[in-house]
């Protein structure tokens, strides 16, 4: 399954724009971007606007940021993309925004969630001048298989908290950390795929599979995403760990431990492969290793032997 990673920003744009150039330019860009929807400038501050998107075959995450009053997909749209996939959006902002979808208007408040049909028109707004959302397409007939009753969750505010939310944080993550998602692979789709379908109550078989397959899953891709950022940390520990991805530190240890090694081990071959590049630099080797996050000169010349058979003298330069 290809992975597909797009960006689009303002800042692409040639600065000789004006403002009202500068909208239109990235409105003609932003239909071959996505088509999903269009988006109405505000008129009281300079136009700008980021987005990025991750394509996993049918699956999509995507996020946006910008100086909108306004999202809605018209006719014209559903029309010229034939899309029907659900569409699981968040709202980011801090205001409540007013949605209207099949025929319902209804209020979504900030971190809750709506379920939309890509074949079928949406508004959305909520009267500020910047929006911040981020969304999730997934494709309508698995979903479906999984969930069968999903239709009647369509159009509605959806609470926040539980495994819509994982789901969310989890697409927000990837989007942040694109790497992620190519080291992960297909199984992206999938956990995200278990995750909704937990959060919009599916039953029997199919959410005990799902709930082993997206939950642990997602949380551990989390887990890993914060050791991997902060392990320079020199007191980082496995306590701090659990504090950030917001778990208990013996869950934290079983799912690593379930995926291969140990916080301790991951934490020394996080460090020491992070020294190995810097030496290749040259630098002092006392200024190298507390700069991974070691206390202990002589504990960090055993590590570094034991791990790569030579000292790190003899790797400095190579």
């Amino acid at each position: 399954m290809t992975i597909v990673r797009k960006v689009l920003s303002t800042d692409m744009l040639p600065k000789a724009l004006d403002d009202r150039q500068r909208f239109l330019c990235f409105a003609e860009l932003f239909e071959h971007f996505s088509n999903t929807g269009e988006l109405d400038p505000a008129e009281d501050v300079p136009f700008r606007a980021a987005m990025n998107a991750i394509h996993i075959g049918t699956t999509l995450l995507g996020r946006c940021d910008g100086t909108f009053t306004r999202v809605r997909r018209e006719r014209r749209q559903v029309l010229a993309t034939n899309d029907d996939r659900y569409c699981l959006a968040r709202n980011a902002g801090s205001r409540e925004a007013m949605v209207v979808h099949r025929g319902r208007e209804f209020v979504l408040r900030p971190g809750a969630m709506v379920l939309l049909k890509l074949d079928e028109p949406f508004f959305s707004a909520d009267g500020a001048s910047h929006k911040r959302f981020v969304n999730v397409h997934l494709p309508m007939m698995t979903l479906r298989s999984m969930v069968p009753d999903v239709d009647d969750l369509v159009g509605q505010e959806l609470e926040p908290g539980g495994a819509l939310s994982l789901a969310m944080d989890y697409s927000e993550l990837l989007l942040a950390r694109p790497a992620a998602a190519d080291e992960a692979g297909t199984a992206v789709a999938q956990h995200l795929l278990d995750l909704v379908a937990l959060g919009l109550g599916v039953r029997g078989e199919v959410a005990l599979k799902a709930r082993r397959g997206g939950l642990r899953s997602v949380r551990l891709t989390g887990v890993l995403a914060i050791l991997n950022a902060r392990f320079a940390e020199p007191d980082f520990s496995a306590q701090k760990l659990a504090t950030a991805a917001g778990l208990s530190e013996r869950y934290v240890n079983d799912l690593l431990y379930e995926a291969g090694a140990g916080f301790s081990a991951r934490l020394n071959e996080l460090r020491l492969r992070k020294a190995m590049d810097m030496l290749a630099g040259g630098g002092r080797i006392s200024d190298i290793a507390f700069a991974c996050g070691f206390n202990d000169l002589s504990y960090f010349n055993r590590c570094f032997r034991r791990r790569f058979g030579l000292t790190p003298t003899g790797a400095r330069g190579r």
